[in-house]
């Protein structure tokens, strides 16, 4: 399955207060990420991809992808197995006078779909054993951004937060 997020972001949405877009998806392993920038935003244009306040795409905390008449694309292992289903990509235009446009789509399969497809020959308890891992570094790089980010996140950092998760956060 592919799911697409088809963004348009006016222009002067800035960095400090950009646009939340939810692209709901299904539970499953997303093996598949593109972003196509048609030609005309000359890297006037962010995108990145959140799980809550966890920055998936790009891995790099607080950065962007920016492009301009490029599709960037590549193949990742990134398990969505809790609520909600979706991912927020959060973009940015700091082009004073036009609308810029970006295409997120993520590529999804079911585990045992996957395993079927891209991992044949390798045991059920092979890919439990990967997708533990997975989820182990994604829990230790959650952990470090949670450290990063400040006490005192950005707003549109709260609006894509898990409501558990502000309680979580305001404790801590």
């Amino acid at each position: 399955m592919i799911y697409t997020g088809n963004i348009t972001t006016p222009a002067n949405t800035l960095r400090k207060a950009p646009k939340v877009t939810r692209v709901k998806v299904t539970k499953g392993l997303i093996y598949r990420v593109e972003f196509y920038f048609p030609p005309g935003s000359m890297g006037l244009m962010g995108v990145a991809v959140f799980d809550a306040l966890y920055q998936c795409w790009p891995s790099s905390i607080g950065d962007y992808f920016t492009s301009d008449n490029e599709t960037i694309g590549f193949d990742d292992l990134f398990l969505k197995e809790a609520e909600p289903y979706e991912f927020q990509v959060v973009t940015y235009n700091e082009d004073e006078t036009y609308e810029h446009f970006v295409s997120v789509r993520l590529g999804l399969l079911s585990k045992d779909v996957y395993q079927a497809r891209f991992l044949p020959l390798k045991s059920h308890e092979y890919l439990a054993d990967l997708l533990l891992r997975l989820a182990t570094e994604r829990k230790e790089l959650e952990m470090l951004q949670r450290e990063i980010i400040s006490d005192a996140p950005l707003e549109w950092q709260l609006s894509i937060v898990p409501a558990q998760d502000v309680e979580i956060l305001e404790n801590e």
